[in-house]
């Protein structure tokens, strides 16, 4: 059966290598889209240090206003999580329009949220940037207001053209909640390929285009996800049998009940999401304390950093729809079993990334053409990251099976204790070498974070063996 045709009902359930092949074939569809969105993430690190030559302030611009975007998209497209659940569900029912309606709810919901971020964000714009430029290390005012400035023209077209970043993320989202790993992962290709040639294009002023620097990379990411948006639509709403479809009689509504039930499942998500990226906010200002070498070395770090990370990704999507769907075909039991199966397998994948960031940090950081010191100190940042990545695979994974059963609550009791437990205090005493600790710099920040993910995954094995999750209404 192909990511495309019309699901059969799990009415014999998924135990050993057909389960295994179901979480791959999920996985790894995803994983390969977000190791792409991975190497954009590098490109842009790339293209923009080769822009400024021995100039660091773009890559600090970039690194200031990044956060801040990822935050923006997390935040704001949380309804995704939700409508994820329902429709894994619906599908493992075999109630192909329910999830239909649900994922045409969901857009709606997404476009008006994303609507709203835009005005708010636009009118917040100027302000937010001249915070963020006080929060810049001490003693560097003329850098500090030149970093604010490119930083303003890469996050005023994010927050322009946020409305289709936010239904990009809900329509993949719901594809995968139905088992679709086909569709978003092209769609995806697509949108990342435009994204790094029109990156390129405005950065440099290539075939006549203006040379617009930081200002075009914002103008280039925030259009890159309509090409997948278009695509999608189009296939979602001519062909019937796909897992997924708007062509079904009756798909293209907005159901009342279905926005109800998607906010009551998002909401503890959006909660965790507020406590994570308020955390993430405070932690990320004692990297902005720190001096523009050391928030390039950051960014540097985190580009490469992330081939791991958005792996993780790809199991906590791919355990959500099988356990949604198995939890819908009445299979608690498989679901349960498919939790640690997603959690062996996510593991096992990302231990080679976790060994090439140990031991090729200087390598990896020596592509980027930054100065020395620059590269010097990201390596030693990525070799303190490589010990989290089992860590954040087992807390991503698990975190998924709890979010495709609808059980979102204690994901955001782990998020706060993990967050503001020991991510953001720690960041700031090691940084900074408060209460008698020694002052490790933008070290002692990547040791903080370390520290986050190993409580998280500990907690999140507590919940998920405690099986509560599995008799979540949805």
């Amino acid at each position: 059966m192909t990511s495309f045709a019309t699901p059969e009902p799990l009415k014999g359930g998924l135990t050993g290598r057909l389960l295994d092949r179901e979480i791959l074939r999920l996985a790894v569809p995803a994983i390969i889209q977000y190791m792409l969105h991975t190497l954009q993430f590098l490109a842009d690190t790339k293209m923009v240090s080769a822009s400024v030559g021995e100039d660091d302030l773009s890559l600090a611009a970039l690194n200031l206003v990044s956060p801040l975007c990822w935050s923006l998209t997390t935040v704001f497209t949380v309804t995704a999580i939700g409508a994820t659940a329902i429709v894994a569900r619906r599908i493992g029912e075999n109630q192909r329009l329910e999830a239909a309606t649900a994922t045409s709810t969901a857009l709606v919901l997404a476009l008006a949220l994303g609507t709203l971020v835009t005005l708010l964000g636009w009118v917040a714009r100027e302000g937010g940037i001249d915070w963020l430029e006080g929060q810049v290390a001490a003693g560097q005012a003329v850098s500090a207001e030149q970093i604010a400035d490119l930083a303003d023209g890469y996050l005023k077209w994010f927050v322009l053209l946020f409305p289709i970043r936010a239904l990009a993320v809900t329509l993949e989202a719901t594809l995968r909640g139905a088992g679709s790993s086909l569709l978003p992962l092209i769609g995806g290709v697509l949108a990342n390929v435009a994204n790094i040639v029109g990156n390129a294009v405005l950065l440099f002023g290539l075939w006549g285009a203006p040379k617009m620097g930081l200002e075009g990379v914002g103008l280039a990411t925030g259009l890159a996800p309509l090409v997948e948006v278009v695509l999608i639509l189009a296939v979602i709403l001519t062909n019937r049998r796909l897992r997924l479809s708007l062509r079904i009689p009756g798909a293209l509504r907005f159901d009342m009940e279905q926005a109800r039930e998607t906010i009551r499942l998002s909401t503890p998500a959006l909660g965790a999401a507020l406590l994570f990226h308020s955390g993430f906010v405070v932690y990320q200002f004692a990297i902005l304390k720190l001096d523009a070498s050391s928030m390039a070395a950051h960014r540097v770090a985190i580009a490469i950093q992330s081939m791991a990370f958005l792996p993780a990704q790809g199991f906590q999507s791919a355990a959500a729809s099988v356990c949604g769907r198995l939890l819908g075909a009445g299979h608690a039991d498989d679901a349960y079993r498919s939790a640690w199966r997603s959690c062996a397998l996510g593991v096992a994948t990302v231990i080679p990334v976790a060994a090439l960031l140990l031991f090729g940090s200087h390598f990896l950081t020596g592509i980027f053409g930054v100065r020395p010191e620059t590269a010097a100190l990201a390596a030693s940042c990525l070799m303190i990251g490589a010990l989290e990545v089992p860590f954040l695979m087992v807390t991503e994974s698990l975190t998924g099976t709890l979010r495709g059963a609808g059980d979102n609550l204690p994901v955001m009791w782990i998020t706060a204790i993990g967050s503001w437990g020991f991510r953001v205090p720690f960041a700031w005493v090691l940084a900074f070498g408060y209460y008698g600790f020694p002052a490790l710099g933008l070290q002692g920040i990547w040791v903080a974070t370390v520290l986050d993910w190993i409580v998280r995954s500990l907690l999140c094995a507590y919940v998920v063996r405690r099986r509560r999750w599995m008799t979540t209404s949805v």
